[in-house]
């Protein structure tokens, strides 16, 4: 048996934060319509299945600076200073981290902001410890929603495309734990907390923003270190809502492939809605492990702007 799975089996559900896993058997308060992007950071409430633990962040991407506000046991204030772990980046993400001693438990966030500055989002987990995990994520905007110019879309349909990176922390252990402050020898095994393993990816979303609905996938996912592969993620269609937020269900492609299940939503952002920032809570993601949980996050640019994704080549409109 794995032996990262087999530490994980003495992790059981946690009631107030998130499950961790183990082997098992074979919406908003915000802008208006079509106004401009608008000043200051509009206040966007994250549905409570993709916030789970996170009640608060603070990211400032100038400063490379995380601030996060968790119900768990990070830290003491309730707004916690996260250290910047370039070590521990995933493409498209600036990772941060928190361990205030070796038998305290090792969170990693990842963050980014959209290059037009109007969205941004950040998600974090710890490893698990005692038999219980905390983890979320939040998202924000600057300004109100702006739609994308419906006349001047591809085909007069509203039809916008979004493409970038994707990052994830989970409730598995990254095999051997090599970032977690070291405990001295002969430490008692279940005092040890776990370091969380990351995942990277791609995001493509497609939204009309003519008949509002939005729907995408998250492809190329892959444990950081290892190269293991992870199965696609299916963002079902679902509503964009008249504040430019969604949240919809996130599954598996067919049921020949490991069961999936959970949610996505997030938020446009930027005059034409030129990003688009959200996260990805998954329930189950792996038919060999049980309350497994991973928290992913994406923020992505419209296809035609400055600095959008190679695959943006083949979409219409290009500019």
């Amino acid at each position: 048996m794995d032996a990262r799975l087999t530490i994980a089996a003495l992790l059981l559900l946690a009631a107030c934060g998130g499950p961790s896993p183990f082997p098992g058997d074979g919406t908003d308060d915000g802008g208006d319509g079509d106004g401009g992007d608008g000043g200051g950071s509009e206040t966007i409430t994250v549905p409570e299945s993709l916030a789970v633990n996170v009640t608060g962040v603070k990211y400032d991407k100038k400063a490379d600076q995380l601030r996060v506000a968790i119900t768990g046991i990070d830290s003491t204030p309730q707004l916690v200073t996260y250290e910047r772990y370039a070590k521990l980046d995933v493409p498209g993400y600036h990772a941060f981290k928190i361990q205030e001693d070796s038998l305290d438990r090792m969170f990693v966030a990842l963050a980014a902001e959209a290059p037009d500055g109007k969205t941004r989002a950040v998600t974090v987990a710890d490893g698990g410890q005692f038999a219980y995990y905390f983890g979320g994520g939040y998202y924000e905007r600057t300004g109100a929603f702006s739609r994308p110019n419906i006349k001047s879309s591809q085909g007069g349909t509203g039809q916008v495309t979004y493409a970038g990176r994707y990052g994830a922390v989970q409730n598995v252990e990254q095999d051997g734990s090599p970032d977690a402050l070291p405990v001295k020898p002969g430490t008692e095994p279940g005092l040890v907390p776990r370091q969380p393993r990351r995942v990277k990816g791609d995001v493509f979303i497609n939204a009309n923003f003519a008949d509002n609905v939005v729907n995408g996938t998250v492809y190329n996912r892959r444990v950081v270190g290892t190269g293991e592969r992870l199965e696609r993620i299916i963002l079902a269609p679902t509503e964009i809502t008249e504040q430019g937020t969604f949240l919809g269900d996130a599954e598996a492609i067919n049921d020949e492939v490991d069961t999936i299940t959970g949610n996505y939503g997030g938020v446009f952002g930027g005059k034409g809605s030129t990003s688009v920032a959200g996260l990805v809570h998954l329930e189950q993601f792996d038919d060999d492990m049980k309350k497994e949980q991973e928290h992913g996050v994406f923020v992505l640019t419209k296809c035609g702007q400055p600095k959008s994704a190679a695959v943006c080549d083949q979409v219409a409109p290009r500019n």
